[in-house]
């Protein structure tokens, strides 16, 4: 049922969700009548639950505070209220609640007695210090060993799709756990990401809303349905889809699922493989037929791991995927967020803008930064090194070069900053776990070549010459110096004077022996060693 199946309205408003995911609305009540309404249904449903055992009494309680966790403590009255459940006449249920692990029970004064007390109610997590996607990361990066699934998933609302969310992108590695059918969350530490080849654009509405036939990867067909870009409506009402349909393209908010780029992306990423497309997850779209991911088959959802050594089920060819990956097209198993959107508007921004003050420049920094493939050069200095570049022929000065080196330094520092925007950098080519596809299989196809002994590792090395005869394979290990740093540089020699250092032995002062004492002080300061420790 999309309602609060227990008529608390306050809760019911916060909290309880239809089934398109909005918030179900709450009917009116005639101002007076509410309360004594509210009465009359916990009188009903007192009658209704008399005969239930007090285990199952239990679990309605524990059920219905768990669906309204986020509201805190709830009072014995409200709880009646919307269970039919009195938990101060029946005992036996309450002193169950009140030793259950799940249930946290505080005491508050009465609000009609304050000088009684009386115990309130609430859902307790397993980890109830969880509280949001960042907490939930933290905790899972806490369990080396890891953390079973379903011990975080009544931490908070909506903690089954940041769980979904981490294993996506890839931030926690997830591990199916046979025996009891669920899954094991392990911190997976740093990530180790590369870029794919290929410009990333979001794609023409009007190209991509045509009906179209096209062949993936395996050369087999692929069903596209015939708006793949559709508007963004609830789904219920056909006034509305009217009124998105009157409006003008622009002011529509489409579905971005599939993108463009120039540059063949099946040689370095496979379906089911996770990617990183205007800085948010996705994994390429394997779906077979229309509708969430859980509804698809087996042989069509995306693994838990990121990266995957074998393409899915040749079975999902023959089907025919719902969205192509072909040499021009990427296909996303979510649409982009409008933060996603944003971004990569403003990496073509970016490229438009630093083309116009390229001035026929080519090669070098300038193939790097406008160019499809992907490079792992440092963009701060790509972006320096563009902006201070040279272009044409140098020309002998006359009255003019004034005004010219101006109007070049201009220009160079336009270029400069133009080069160093973050957005160019960041999401003009899509990102993934882990070494691309072509280089993973042609490490797994030549790894049987390499010897294993030395002798014939050597054998190689020198018949490739990629070592001279009479060299040794591994240098010799450098011996480090005592006097020297790590950059060999000397080492400064540090004096070091304890603070509130003093003469305690006032009375030497003036002496023959003080005056020992004095100077023995001051080569300690200095570092060096004063007498002989007693001995």
């Amino acid at each position: 049922m999309a309602r609060n199946a227990y008529g608390l309205d306050f809760l019911r408003n916060e909290h309880t969700l239809a089934e398109d995911g909005e918030p179900a609305p709450v009917p009116a009540t005639p101002s007076g009548v509410s309360s004594a309404a509210a009465w009359a249904d916990g009188d009903a449903m007192a009658a209704a639950v008399a005969h239930k055992p007090d285990l199952e009494k239990q679990f309605d309680v524990i059920h219905f505070l768990q669906a309204h966790r986020s509201a805190g403590c709830l009072a014995p009255d409200v709880i009646y209220q919307r269970t039919g459940i009195d938990l101060i006449d029946d005992e036996a249920v309450a002193t169950m609640l009140q030793h259950n692990p799940k249930i946290r029970v505080e005491h508050v004064p009465d609000p009609e007695n304050p000088s009684l007390m009386i115990a309130t109610y609430a859902y307790q997590a397993k980890y109830n210090h969880v509280r949001d996607r960042t907490t939930l990361l933290a905790q899972i990066n806490r369990c080396k060993n890891g953390v079973a699934r379903r011990d975080l998933e009544d931490a908070y609302d909506g903690v089954e799709d940041d769980l979904d969310g981490l294993i996506t992108a890839g931030d926690v590695l997830a591990i199916n756990n046979t025996e009891d059918k669920d899954k094991i969350l392990f911190p997976r530490g740093e990530a180790f990401l590369v870029e794919l080849d290929g410009i990333i654009t979001i794609p023409d509405p009007k190209r991509a809303g045509a009906n179209s036939t096209a062949v993936n990867g395996g050369g087999s067909p692929v069903k596209t349905s015939a708006k793949p870009q559709e508007v963004v409506g609830d789904g219920h009402s056909n006034k509305a889809d009217e009124t998105a349909s009157m409006q003008p393209p622009s002011s529509q908010t489409v579905k971005v699922d599939c993108l463009d780029t120039d540059v063949d992306p099946r040689r370095q990423i496979r379906r089911g493989e996770a990617v990183q497309v205007g800085g948010q997850w996705f994994r390429i779209s394997s779906a077979v037929k229309e509708g969430p991911i859980k509804d698809q088959p087996a042989r069509a959802q995306a693994p838990l791991s990121v990266v995957s050594l074998t393409d899915l089920s040749k079975r999902n060819e023959q089907d025919g995927y719902i969205r192509p990956l072909n040499e021009k097209t990427i296909p996303t198993d979510a649409p982009l967020s409008k933060t996603a959107l944003e971004n990569l508007r403003k990496a073509k921004e970016a490229r438009e803008r630093l083309l116009k003050l390229a001035h026929g420049r080519s090669g070098g920094v300038a193939s790097q930064l406008l160019g499809s493939h992907a490079h792992a050069s440092n963009p701060t200095t790509l972006a320096a090194s563009f902006g201070t570049a040279s272009v044409g022929s140098r020309k002998r000065p006359n009255k003019s070069s004034t005004t010219s080196n101006a109007s070049r330094h201009q220009d160079t520092m336009q270029a400069k900053q133009v080069a160093s925007d973050p957005f160019l950098a960041l999401y003009t080519h899509a990102r993934r776990h882990g070494c691309t596809k072509d280089v993973r299989e042609m490490y797994l196809g030549t790894r049987a070549e390499v010897p294993e002994s030395e002798a014939a590792l050597k054998r190689l090395l020198l018949e490739h010459r990629l070592l001279e005869p009479g060299e040794e394979m591994r240098r010799p290990l450098l011996k480090k110096k005592a006097n020297v740093d790590n950059d060999g540089k000397p080492k400064k020699r540090r004096y070091y004077e304890r603070k509130n250092q003093r003469m305690t032995n006032t009375h030497l002062e003036g002496t023959e022996i003080g005056a020992i004492l004095l100077r023995a002080t001051e080569k300690q300061k200095q570092g060096e060693a004063v007498g002989d420790g007693g001995m």
